[in-house]
């Protein structure tokens, strides 16, 4: 109390500024604990901070994928390329023809010719 009994003693403008100082203290002070009394907005502001940190994992994971499907896909496509290749290449060989007592119909080599395919692109997928 002694403090104010001086300044109050003193000069009125220096009471003024003192209680100006105050009030803006006690102002700055009531909407610090306004802001933190406010829990709508903190949830409002934590819930879009979430929100922007799941969009931004869901693209890099997104971007991963793609790369990684692309990749699996240029597998498959060049070993069911390779793959087919090395059929066309064992049917039209003469010695696969003359091995064979009976040609095999078209149905069945394609089926084979399918299968192959699926195998590799399993085996691709598997790995993965």
């Amino acid at each position: 109390m002694d403090g104010m009994t001086t300044t109050a003693a003193g000069d009125p403008r220096q009471l003024r500024a003192e209680i100006a100082r105050t009030r803006a203290a006690l102002g700055e002070t009531v909407e610090a604990l306004a802001g933190k009394a406010d829990v709508k907005a903190r949830a409002k502001g934590a819930a879009a901070g979430l929100a922007y940190r799941v969009q931004a994992r869901t693209a890099a994971v997104a971007g991963v994928l793609l790369g990684e499907a692309a990749a699996a896909a240029t597998t498959v496509a060049e070993r069911a390329g390779a793959t087919s290749g090395a059929v066309v290449v064992a049917v039209r060989d003469p010695q696969v023809w003359r091995r064979l007592r009976r040609p095999i119909p078209a149905a069945v080599l394609s089926a084979a010719v399918t299968v192959a395919v699926a195998v590799v692109a399993m085996g691709v997928r598997g790995r993965r």
